[in-house]
């Protein structure tokens, strides 16, 4: 956090009711202004109106899949993606296709999403501080 008052914003998304509430309390422990959401259409509609800096995405969604929010995402926006999945490595090519900024796969330690966050959330931060490309 900064002296403005500035608090990251996440967006997380994630259908596992436990895991969830979990990423929740940790997340808004952390410093983060935190939305969720338990399935992709919530999501995209969360996205579209919340404005977030990060998005935390689990794949196996209902009513859209994680695979399809992110496409979406992506269309729209160069959001910082942090996905969280079960998918094991041979499947890691077909997720990267959709350009996360970085994957996790689950089961992993809250500290670990926690420390991702804070530096997919401080580079983009530093794109911003330096202006365009020269």
């Amino acid at each position: 956090m900064t002296d403005t008052g500035w608090r990251p914003h996440a967006l997380i998304v994630e259908d596992e009711e436990g895991l969830l509430e979990i990423l929740e309390v940790n997340f808004a422990s952390a410093g983060y202004q935190v939305t969720s959401a338990a399935d992709g259409v919530a999501a995209w509609r969360a996205f579209d109106t919340g404005h977030p800096d990060l998005l935390v995405l689990d794949l196996n969604l209902p009513k859209m899949t994680g695979f399809r929010l992110l496409e979406l995402v992506r269309s729209e926006s160069s959001l910082p993606v942090l996905i969280l999945t079960a998918y094991d490595f041979a499947e890691a090519e077909e997720i990267a296709r959709y350009r996360p900024d970085a994957f996790l796969t689950k089961p992993f330690e809250v500290t670990d999403i926690i420390a991702t966050a804070d530096g997919l959330i401080g580079r983009r931060q530093e794109r911003k501080n330096a202006g365009p490309p020269r």
